[in-house]
């Protein structure tokens, strides 16, 4: 069967060395730098994408920040504005409430005028209406004085104050 043959075995152990240092020298030396270079490829990969992810991470705590920071002072705006309102509405409401204290009191002044008026142009017209009737019946002995001063205690007697009440 088989028979060992050493000059077979040396050459076939020549051709094997050769063809293994042909092999390292010209195809496994590039392939092998071809595989280190597509790992550090990944390697640089891999170190961008947790880099790319890692300022995401970054980017979005931010904007979770910034958004509740906006939230926060737009709330705050919102109650600046209602207390505001609030404000103005108190102080429209005092002014308008002053305002018409203010005419009423205008009013009611204008009113104790004006039947001040009426009743001393009442007492006035009595005293005349009252100097006529007693010149015609009384005689002619009083002076005009005399009918004047008369008509006057008459007048003092009446309390006009009372009658402007009254009808008011």
């Amino acid at each position: 069967m088989l028979t060992a043959q050493p000059g077979l075995m040396i050459w076939t152990v020549i051709t094997f060395a050769l063809a293994v240092f042909v092999l390292w020298k010209y195809a496994f030396g590039p392939l092998q730098r071809i595989i280190d270079e597509r790992r550090q490829g990944i390697q640089d990969s891999i170190k961008t994408a947790e880099e790319t992810r890692d300022e995401a991470a970054r980017l979005l705590a931010e904007y979770k920040q910034t958004l509740a920071q906006v939230r926060q002072e737009a709330a705050e705006i919102l109650d600046r504005s209602r207390q505001a309102g609030e404000t103005v509405k108190a102080e429209i409401t005092t002014e308008a409430k002053q305002q018409v204290e203010r005419t009423l009191a205008r009013a009611q002044e204008q009113i104790e005028r004006e039947t001040h008026a009426a009743v001393q142009e009442l007492k006035d017209s009595v005293a005349d209406l009252t100097l006529l009737a007693a010149e015609k019946v009384a005689t002619r002995s009083l002076t005009g004085a005399d009918h004047r001063r008369l008509v006057e205690e008459a007048l003092a007697e009446v309390d006009f104050a009372t009658l402007g009440k009254e009808n008011g």
